[in-house]
């Protein structure tokens, strides 16, 4: 067999074994059905997916329209072949987690008074904070929404009284507080599996958090929201 042929059909087979391995293995293995199923979830194939599909048809090209032994109706270019085995890699060796979350995590205990927690949301730009007990279990996620709701709820004659308010006063408020915890060594894959599940679940992710082992009791190396997930797709739009 050709040598580029044969490089291209070995490379496009192991592709189709991990597009069998993110859906679970189903019955229906058929590699374009399997591509649409996984660029609904992960960004290394949503962004080649068009790619992808035009190899699939080369591919059915150089298997089903053989003319003789390996006088092939079409051939694949050297760039491409390069092209797949670059997708390859990426699929062997994804990205871990860790590389897309914000680091270093901010984070407050519950007595944190009220006050200097305001103070970080706006020193720091952000939207949410985990909170910790005394104990460093974790207790919740304190979102911006979360304390203009317990304002609005906590208002006497025109005056917010802050004093002697904490942390662990506002986290009742928060109406939708789902957190997901993975362990800091957990691939982009498994991140961007944990949100598809949430939504296949009607249930809105607010963030992963990233630990040592992927406990709650572990404090956090890295947070990720769906707002971090822009940064997948912008780094295999940049390496593609």
């Amino acid at each position: 067999m050709n040598d580029i042929v044969e490089q291209f059909e070995i490379t496009f087979n192991q592709i189709h074994q991990h597009l069998k391995e993110l859906n679970g293995f189903p019955k229906n293995d058929n590699f374009v059905e399997l591509l649409q199923r996984s660029k609904l979830k992960h960004s290394v194939i949503r962004i080649h997916f068009d790619q992808l599909k035009q190899y699939a048809k080369l591919r059915n090209a150089i298997v089903h329209e053989r003319i003789s032994g390996d006088y092939f109706i079409a051939t694949p270019h050297e760039d491409v072949v390069n092209a797949l085995k670059r997708i390859k890699r990426t699929l062997d060796q994804p990205p871990e987690a860790l590389e897309f979350a914000t680091r270093p995590v901010l984070f407050f205990k519950e007595d944190t008074a009220l006050s200097h927690v305001m103070e970080a949301f706006d020193q720091h730009g952000i939207s949410q904070f985990p909170i910790y007990t005394k104990e460093r279990a974790f207790s919740g996620l304190l979102t911006n929404d979360g304390i203009v709701r317990w304002l609005s709820q906590n208002h006497k004659n025109e005056r917010i009284v802050l004093e002697n308010i904490c942390a662990s006063d506002v986290l009742p408020v928060e109406k939708d507080r789902s957190v997901e915890f993975l362990k800091a060594g957990a691939t982009v894959f498994d991140l961007e599996e944990r949100f598809e599940r949430s939504l296949n679940e009607n249930r809105k992710l607010k963030a992963v958090i990233l630990t040592e082992t992927g406990s709650p009791d572990d404090l956090p190396m890295g947070i990720v929201t769906t707002w971090d997930l822009i940064k997948v797709d912008r780094r295999e739009s940049e390496e593609d």
